[in-house]
């Protein structure tokens, strides 16, 4: 951890005496999950802790930027360096209405993944996407692209890479929503005749009509579609095993208060980094009621309770997040 951090201080030091224009961000995450399950469909636990991620950047030119910094994460009850912290280290190329990293960086500055996908404790822990990243956006359509290298292989870790693409578009008040992934665990750098590649697969597809502006409602959608999953297990000679099942959702929100529904019924999945009520069920409701106390410039803080009604079982949960973000830009003359 101490070679950690000298590196990221001398990257640190190094951007600041060297560009003509440095920008700073600080952000604040305060985390609060409290999961009442009993049914054995997911996991019961509490998660409480704060994160804190410090960037410095140097901006080349109007297109490309480099950034550097350090985030962490510190879970109450637990000790200082218990959970490591991860490396912020990437460039970037925005050139409307393209945009390009390489590198490591914060995932959900990015992406927005369904919980179908990638549950959020695994993004408590696992914050930064770790590779490339190509974004296409225009005010009616965006698509992006990554690719995110999960595990380096070695005598312990198995190699593991994970890809998808997102793609929303709006045609008049008609949405379409459509996210996929691939998910690669391969074997060790020993061979071990217990463990084989694992490939996964999963997409969701939604088509959906924006009620806003109809209804006396800040938000009003409604999407509907399907969820499909692909997995197998090479070492035991199966095909891939298809999945699918009836996925929709439903948000109504006025000045901060809002719900959101989602009702998925149909097949079990195996979506490697999903929330398990997907694929431990055949018929699964979440209801989220929610509202935002502090909703400021820099500051926004939003409490969620959370209903689950996993196989006919009543499942709660309460979650609160507290995000500050503060960027400051600084400009240095260029000395002769």
């Amino acid at each position: 951890m101490r070679n950690l951090a000298g590196i990221i201080i001398a990257l640190l030091i190094s951007l600041q005496l060297t560009a003509q224009k440095v920008d700073y961000t600080f952000r604040f995450t305060g985390i609060g999950d409290n999961r009442e399950y009993f049914s054995g469909y997911n996991k019961p636990q509490t998660i409480l802790g704060a994160r804190g991620a410090f960037m410095l950047g140097t901006r080349l030119d109007s297109i490309n930027q480099v950034k550097a910094g350090i985030d962490y994460f510190y879970e109450f009850g637990g000790e200082f360096g218990e959970l490591k912290p991860h490396l912020i280290l990437y460039y970037q190329a925005a050139n409307d209405p393209w945009l390009f990293r390489m590198g490591a960086f914060t995932r959900n500055e990015v992406l927005d993944l369904p919980l179908a996908i990638m549950a959020d404790d695994y993004d408590y822990y696992h914050p930064n996407l770790e590779g490339l990243y190509l974004r296409y956006k225009k005010k009616h359509f965006n698509m992006d692209v990554f690719a995110d290298w999960v595990s380096r292989q070695d005598s312990v870790r198995r190699e593991q890479f994970m890809a998808g693409s997102t793609i929303d578009a709006r045609f008049g008040r008609f949405t379409t929503d459509f996210y996929w992934y691939m998910f690669h665990n391969a074997g060790r750098l020993v061979r071990d005749d217990n463990i084989h590649i694992e490939d996964y697969m999963g997409a969701l597809l939604m088509v959906g009509y924006d009620f806003a502006g109809i209804l006396p409602l800040d938000v009003a959608t409604f999407k509907t579609g399907v969820l499909s999953s692909l997995a197998r297990n090479r070492g035991n000679g199966l095909e891939f095993a298809l999945a699918n099942s009836s996925y929709s959702e439903i948000v109504l929100e006025k000045k901060g208060y809002g719900v959101k529904a989602i009702f998925n019924v149909g097949d079990k999945h195996q979506l490697y980094f999903g929330d398990p009520f997907y694929n431990n069920t055949t018929s699964y409701i979440r209801t989220n009621l929610y509202f935002t106390p502090v909703n400021f410039k820099n500051v926004k803080g939003r409490f969620i309770w959370s209903f689950h009604i996993a196989n006919g079982d009543l499942e709660n949960q309460q979650q609160f997040s507290l995000v500050y973000t503060f960027t400051e830009k600084i400009k240095r003359e260029k000395v002769e």
